[in-house]
């Protein structure tokens, strides 16, 4: 009998195993909404002129792979802590901050969820719906994962009164995760004023946000994309804050991301910077150099700072232009269903509005892949495949 004998099969991730059955999927005419990448118009997800131009820049100049420190290339933290918070902000408040490169997005996460259990073992609440890998991510932290509600499908918005007297409900040091913007999978945001009011609500009842910053600059801007954290920050809230450069910088196999936590004073910072330091150590004892490096070239170098601002800017008005077009063939088509929500989400995710029954028919008349739940990728439309989209969502909704 093998020592292995009783390990059980597990089952397919959600949206990565949606994938391999596209791939799988012999048709020629399908189309995969599913997995979170940005493509561009040939439906590839490109590497930058920016990351090809410090990438240049870095065989020339390197002279190590060296180990990096225990939480990372402090130019990369530097840079980050910037763009993310406001250069103004980061250098006032920064002393205050306890800064770790992570390993993507993803392990900022599962470090500040780690960090959690350990220092505070509260329970997390996450909206719903989410990013379905945050509430796996959370449990293995072994955090109680609860739920709040964010989302009323019937207008395809985000439903602030239900959220806001979930948050007036719960007890003080209650940690809540936070979509920054571009929220993962609904494509709707809380309003500027919206996003106050939630602030001053965590104010009141010492509530601790934790920001996921996984989009900045797909949303409305790269500045505006980060007015909540910054609105936060300037209000004198702790919180953590979660950050990926895979899609703002197309880096997503370099799994390049930052933890940011921010207490109340630089004592503590330093106690919050040792602990991790040491969870770090034990779990992958240093992060990756390769994408950092390249980030922090991009991000310190006027000329490349312009050009990642420049293929950004294209990123979001492709994004933007699929989701206008999309909305408008289907609102001409549409005699039952009202798509109109489409056109206002943010980012590259929103719900088509289709229910299980439709998705499991569209994927098996039409080899068109989303999960479940309807939710798409829009940058898996472009001008060639739209037509056939629109043409199965009216069959599948008629």
């Amino acid at each position: 009998m093998s020592f292995f004998e009783k390990v059980p099969l597990a089952p397919p991730d959600p949206i990565l195993g949606l994938t391999a059955a596209f791939q799988n999927d012999e048709r020629k005419a399908k189309v995969n909404l599913g997995v979170g990448l940005y493509k561009t118009e040939d439906l590839r997800t490109p590497v930058l002129g920016c990351v090809k131009s410090a990438e240049a820049a870095l065989l020339d100049t390197e002279k190590s792979k060296e180990y990096l420190p225990i939480d990372g290339e402090k130019q990369y933290l530097e840079q980050m802590g910037a763009l993310v918070f406001g250069k103004q902000s980061w250098n006032k408040e920064k002393v205050r901050i306890a800064s770790f490169q992570t390993v993507g997005g993803t392990g900022a996460l599962k470090t500040g969820g780690t960090f959690l259990k350990e220092e505070a073992d509260r329970s997390i609440w996450i909206s719903t719906p989410t990013w379905p890998n945050h509430r796996g991510v959370f449990f293995h932290c072994g955090l109680k994962v609860e739920q709040y509600p964010y989302y009323d499908s019937k207008s395809h918005a985000a439903d602030f009164d239900k959220m806001a007297a979930c948050f007036e409900k719960l007890q003080p040091g209650t940690v809540v995760l936070l979509h920054a913007s571009c929220h993962n999978p609904t494509g709707c945001d809380p309003s500027n004023e919206q996003w106050a009011a939630i602030c001053e609500l965590f104010k009141a009842k010492k509530l601790i946000p934790f920001f996921d910053f996984a989009y900045q600059g797909f949303g409305r801007g790269i500045e505006e994309d980060a007015e909540a954290i910054r609105y936060f920050l300037n209000q004198g809230l702790e919180m953590f804050v979660a950050v990926s450069n895979a899609k703002n910088l197309s880096l997503y196999g370099e799994r390049v991301g930052c933890l940011f936590i921010v207490s109340e004073s630089s004592k503590i910072a330093e106690h919050i910077l040792s602990r991790v330091k040491q969870m770090i150590r034990t779990n992958y004892s240093n992060p990756p150099m390769h994408g950092a490096k390249i980030a922090a070239c991009i991000f310190s170098t006027s000329s490349l700072r312009q050009k990642w601002e420049d293929e950004l800017t294209e990123m979001r008005e492709r994004i933007n232009a699929m989701r206008a077009l999309l909305e408008q063939q289907l609102s001409a088509e549409s005699k039952r269903v009202d798509f109109s929500h489409l056109k206002r989400g943010r980012g590259m995710f929103g719900f088509s509005g289709l229910d299980k029954s439709q998705v499991d028919r569209i994927t098996a008349e039409f080899g068109i892949y989303m999960p479940s739940d309807g939710r798409i990728n829009v940058c898996g439309l472009n001008r060639s495949n739209i037509d056939y989209v629109v043409n199965a969502i009216i069959s599948v909704t008629s």
